[in-house]
């Protein structure tokens, strides 16, 4: 990686214009992990997410030996809006992607913005229709919302690092 800091606005919002690059070095672990933070594809914010990223890509991807992606997903955002299918998000991922080295392992997090009040019903229903367009990328999900907690935080990440082990960033089901 040829950068390992890239300012940005530090993320984890959907108004995130720039990459956001972290490497960080564990003990007992043989490679390194770099964490990227990228801008939201499909948003009604410009500029292009998809765009930004294949550039960003272009001048800092080496082959990893596994990748995987974390995808936060909101879910208190309209479920009739169609540029906020995951698949969709996830096509555009891949495509950013030099050909045939898009990670495959992919965690999806469903998160409710900060303010939103959601009914338990609509939000067993926004977790059902998410399982369902996870389950449609071979993507595994974590069971309900981003609770915020750091222990919570480490579990997914964990679990993410586990498959990434384990499949090498190969799609568990061999697609």
């Amino acid at each position: 990686m040829a950068n390992t800091h890239v300012s940005v606005n530090k993320g984890q919002k959907p108004c995130t214009t720039k990459v956001y690059a972290e490497r960080c070095h564990f003990e007992g672990m043989q490679g390194d992990i770099i964490l990227v933070d990228t801008p939201s594809f499909y948003t009604y914010i410009r500029p292009d997410g998809e765009k930004t990223v294949k550039k960003w890509i272009d001048s800092n991807y080496i082959q990893p030996k596994g990748a995987g992606i974390l995808y936060m997903h909101n879910i208190a955002s309209n479920p009739l809006d169609p540029n906020l299918e995951v698949s969709r998000h996830f096509s555009a991922f891949r495509r950013t992607c030099p050909q045939g080295h898009a990670p495959s392992v992919v965690r999806v997090v469903p998160t409710v913005a900060l303010g939103s009040t959601l009914s338990a019903e609509k939000i067993n229903a926004s977790m059902t229709r998410l399982r369902y367009q996870a389950d449609s990328i071979g993507a595994s999900i974590l069971g309900m919302p981003f609770d915020g907690k750091p222990g919570t935080a480490w579990e997914v990440v964990q679990e993410l690092l586990n498959q990434i082990m384990r499949y090498g960033g190969e799609n568990p089901r061999g697609e």
